[in-house]
């Protein structure tokens, strides 16, 4: 017998969530807590995964000259986008 995959599982909770939610407003808003719950779990595993994640990648480089490389460009990247984020929100 085939395992159902982790993805298929979160979309059959995503759906029922959403039916949940539409069909039975009322219990639904009742359970607020849960979700309040969830999304500080996900914001309090965010930090220490990123953090993870910059370790991991700054070691497997190697070099120095290939990380300042990627440093430059990841700065560029940000400035760019931070730029155009700003500069679309201008209205005159």
């Amino acid at each position: 017998m085939k395992r159902i995959s982790l993805t298929s599982w979160m979309m059959i909770a995503l759906v029922a969530g959403i039916a949940f939610g539409a069909f039975l407003p009322g219990p639904a808003k009742q359970m607020g807590l849960l979700g309040t719950i969830f999304l500080r779990m996900i914001k309090a595993i965010i930090a220490p995964l990123l953090f993870g994640t910059l370790v991991v990648g700054i070691a497997g480089t190697g070099s120095l000259k290939t990380m300042g490389r990627i440093g430059g460009k990841a700065m560029l990247y940000f400035e760019i986008v931070t730029t155009l984020a700003l500069s679309s929100d201008w209205v005159p």
